[in-house]
């Protein structure tokens, strides 16, 4: 300020003092900006001649980086798209592998537990009259396809005779004095299991006029018992079809 009432005491012009004024201020800036670039030129050891070429690497890096960000989010999107699908492949394998496993039971090719039934039926002890047929004391394929008739009609899920699984293609016929079962021969006594209603089996096995009541008419020894967790095997045989083939889905 004494420097500018001093001018004006001295009766130098306004423009000129501004004009010192703005000189002074330039020199400062040219000053302050000469001492950072020999800051950085010390800091970086870095040549003022390279700085230009240092900005212009740095723009370019700070430049990748950024569409590399970009990039990593994009494969992040992918790689969560891909997970959800994954997921949901899972959720339809577990629910094939769950249909399946329910259509291998039902055709019998899984061992099976479960509340139910169990009949035995055996041959009679009855002594024969003098001229009687000896066929009236045995059980046949015929009376062990009627118990088993019996029951699925009670609403059995699963049905095995001596440890034998009855499937859609079992067949009951007699050889001589025992049965043939799926590929099987037995003998009696033959017990049925059969899994399913407990109470609806029951009373068919006991209703009147039945197989089981027609059995102990005429002194057929029949027992039935029921139980928690009884147990049918799979089916260990296989399948032949000779005329009966896959429709398929077409029209």
């Amino acid at each position: 300020m004494k420097f500018f009432r001093g001018a004006a005491a001295t009766g130098v012009r306004r423009w000129q003092v501004a004009l010192t004024a703005v000189a002074l201020v330039v020199g400062f800036v040219f000053t302050v900006q000469s001492r950072t670039e020999q800051s950085i030129e010390t800091g970086l050891q870095v040549s003022s001649g390279r700085l230009g070429e240092v900005a212009y690497r740095y723009r370019a890096e700070d430049e990748r980086q950024t569409a590399m960000r970009a990039e990593i989010a994009d494969l992040r999107r992918e790689i969560a798209d891909d997970e959800q699908r994954a997921a949901a492949d899972q959720r339809v394998t577990a629910s094939l592998a769950t249909e399946l496993g329910m259509l291998r039971a039902a055709a019998g090719l899984t061992a099976l537990r479960g509340p139910g039934l169990a009949v035995t039926i055996t041959d009679s002890r009855r002594a024969l009259r003098p001229g009687e047929d000896p066929n009236l004391v045995l059980i046949h394929y015929s009376d062990v396809r009627a118990v088993v008739n019996m029951l699925w009609a009670a609403g059995a899920e699963a049905v095995a005779v001596n440890d034998e699984r009855i499937i859609a293609t079992t067949g009951l016929s007699c050889v001589g004095t025992t049965i043939l079962c799926n590929t099987r021969r037995m003998a009696p006594p033959y017990r049925i299991v059969a899994i399913g209603n407990q109470d609806t089996m029951m009373a068919a096995a006991q209703a009147r006029g039945g197989i089981l009541d027609q059995l102990r008419a005429f002194e057929f020894p029949v027992t039935v018992t029921t139980g928690t967790d009884l147990p049918v095997p799979a089916y260990g045989g296989g399948f032949v079809y000779r005329y009966a083939k896959p429709a398929g889905t077409g029209g």
